[in-house]
């Protein structure tokens, strides 16, 4: 029969192994948005404005690191660690909305993040224009591309990829005077031929718009969905955990 010091010993070994499994399981957040603008009904692409005010105020009161995306990918392709509470912030597609409701928020609170914009729609009513871009830009936030016509890449031909890849980072570049290194798949299609034509465009990191591709792959970054269902802040809290995708099965890239 066991002594109550050997069973004790056994439930804190098991627990420091659950806790290791756990700790070991946790990522680095990498938020996405879309739109952040008034909807009669929240939607998976809308964000109230006021409730993403308060999940930034949410980030800024409980001391989280907001980083630039293209640090956190840094710190991936080095395999240096990331610290705990460390936050990346990004838009999808780059709409007008971004400009008149997030960045005046994200500018208060001193937060970095990444727009990531649809090339074809630069300039067009209700999209960003190339003077909102610059001033974007210059003021910290950093701008991706999300290709030029938002096509889901595993579905075209390698000649097409490569061309959306290229020619929206060349316009982008065009608007901005320096290289854009940072990309954003649309829909998340992502296969190993879509991130070779990344890496052969120039980009240095991509991400998804899902859970399920790979943790350490700075082509690949994982992010976390925030919708309108997520502006009770019980709700978004798990999303900047880290520990939002514990248990998610991860799809294989291919």
């Amino acid at each position: 029969m066991r002594s109550p010091a050997l069973k004790t010993a056994a439930v804190l070994g098991v627990a420091a192994l659950l806790y290791a499994w756990v700790a070991s399981a946790r990522e680095t957040p990498v938020l996405m948005y879309h739109r952040i603008s008034s909807s009669e009904s929240p939607s998976s692409l809308h964000v109230l404005p006021e409730d993403f005010e308060k999940q930034m105020e949410f980030l800024k009161v409980h001391r989280y690191r907001v980083v630039p995306l293209a640090e956190l990918a840094g710190r991936i392709l080095e395999k240096k660690p990331v610290p705990p509470k460390t936050v990346a912030i990004t838009f999808d597609d780059g709409s007008l909305d971004n400009f008149q409701n997030a960045f005046p928020v994200l500018k208060n609170m001193g937060f970095p993040a990444t727009i990531f914009m649809i090339t074809e729609n630069i300039g067009k009513e209700g999209w960003l224009s190339e003077e909102d871009l610059r001033i974007l830009d210059e003021s910290g936030i950093a701008i991706g591309s999300h290709t030029v016509t938002h096509a889901f890449l595993p579905e075209l031909g390698t000649e097409k990829v490569a061309e959306e890849l290229a020619r929206s980072k060349k316009d982008l570049e065009k608007v901005l005077g320096h290289p854009v290194t940072l990309l954003s798949y649309p829909g998340g299609g992502v296969t190993r031929s879509v991130i070779e034509e990344a890496g052969k465009a120039g980009y240095q990191a991509a991400v998804t718009t899902n859970y399920g591709r790979e943790k350490d792959n700075a082509y690949a970054m994982r992010r976390v969905k925030v919708s309108g269902k997520n502006g009770n802040l019980f709700r978004f809290w798990p999303k900047v955990s880290g520990y939002s995708q514990l248990g998610k099965k991860r799809i294989e890239i291919k």
